[in-house]
């Protein structure tokens, strides 16, 4: 299969993936946790969130298992997005609503890199750390192939 082809669809898989994970967190948190004060059971709706997440990384690998290297990009693509800030985004767009200024919830999550120094995370950096893994995955995705040819390149020529 051609490396364009492959990469499209690893790429259509992390898309409906993390739109589908962001749909379940609104369906589930806000229509039915939030909506009928059921805050107190947060632990057990996270454990089951990221029991959703673990089963979508695990399907898509395994449906991308002959795309080799990139079933790999889309798990770690999948799950950076997932706790980098992208999902949260992602959900207050689907929403329809705005991202709310201060996020406290996040404080913990050591994969939003962009960080105040004082107080709790706000919008302006959760869309700071989503762009930052947006960045980061679609520029190896854009970018890898090229760089592994070259460095191939480079050391067969040096043999």
């Amino acid at each position: 299969m051609p490396l364009t082809t492959v990469r499209r669809r690893t790429l259509l898989a992390l898309i409906l993936a993390l739109g589908f994970y962001a749909l379940s967190d609104i369906l589930l948190w806000q229509r039915i946790f939030e909506a009928h004060g059921l805050s107190a059971f947060d632990p057990e709706y996270q454990t089951g969130h990221i029991a959703i997440l673990v089963g979508m990384m695990a399907v898509g690998a395994i449906l991308l298992l002959d795309s080799g290297w990139w079933a790999l990009w889309y798990q770690g693509a999948l799950y950076t997005f997932a706790f980098g800030g992208v999902e949260d985004v992602l959900y207050y767009w689907l929403d329809g609503r705005a991202i709310p200024g201060l996020l406290p919830w996040l404080d913990r999550s050591r994969l939003i890199f962009v960080r105040p120094l004082a107080g709790h995370v706000t919008n302006i950096e959760l869309l700071a750390s989503a762009a930052l893994w947006v960045t980061l995955w679609l520029s190896v995705l854009a970018l890898g192939p090229g760089l592994l040819r070259l460095l191939v390149a480079r050391q067969l020529s040096r043999a």
